[in-house]
């Protein structure tokens, strides 16, 4: 493990104990400090692509652009992934959750899922989402996965500017600057 993935797993390290649950600082560079409980952490025990050393994160809204969240790292200051629920990227988007994935996400029933796709920067500094490598998160029992849809049907990337939704063009202001991510 690099020395700077040590220090930062060091100060993840628990704070305190505070209803049987343990209280964690996460040091970010795009919210600074932030003290959460360690139940709040979702697990994606694969990791992302491109990203599959990296296994706890905290999902939390931006607190200036509405329908955008982050996934924030809880062990690398400067990884963040901007999401979307899928239906203000497109309007008909729809995936099937495969038994494998259902398994591993330990999901009794699909319908209590949470989808987002991951938002990237375009060729001309436009935003793009990807279409096909959403993610899926349990929220009862606090983990993650990320799908790769085999279809064709859905892009890699897929502009924000030709989303169907009217409500769009309101997201993209605020987000200049999201770093590509994925």
């Amino acid at each position: 493990m690099p020395n700077d993935a040590r220090r930062i797993d060091q100060a993840c390290a628990p704070l305190g104990v505070q209803g049987g649950n343990q209280e964690v600082n996460i040091i970010t560079t795009r919210f600074g400090l932030i003290q959460a409980q360690e139940s709040e952490l979702y697990r994606i025990p694969e990791g992302l692509l491109g990203f599959r050393s990296y296994t706890q994160f905290l999902h939390l809204p931006d607190p200036v652009v509405s329908g955008l969240s982050w996934l924030q790292s809880a062990t690398a200051p400067d990884l963040a992934f901007g999401l979307v629920a899928p239906p203000l990227a497109v309007g008909d988007y729809r995936i099937e959750i495969r038994p494998g994935d259902r398994a591993a996400l330990e999901l009794a029933d699909e319908r209590s899922a949470l989808v987002y796709v991951v938002l990237n920067r375009g060729g001309a500094g436009g935003l793009t989402v990807n279409l096909q490598g959403p993610l899926v998160f349990n929220p009862v029992r606090r983990l993650g996965r990320q799908l790769v849809l085999t279809s064709s049907r859905y892009p890699v990337r897929y502009p924000l500017e030709a989303a169907a939704q009217p409500a769009t063009p309101t997201l993209l202001p605020g987000l200049t600057p999201l770093r590509a991510t994925a």
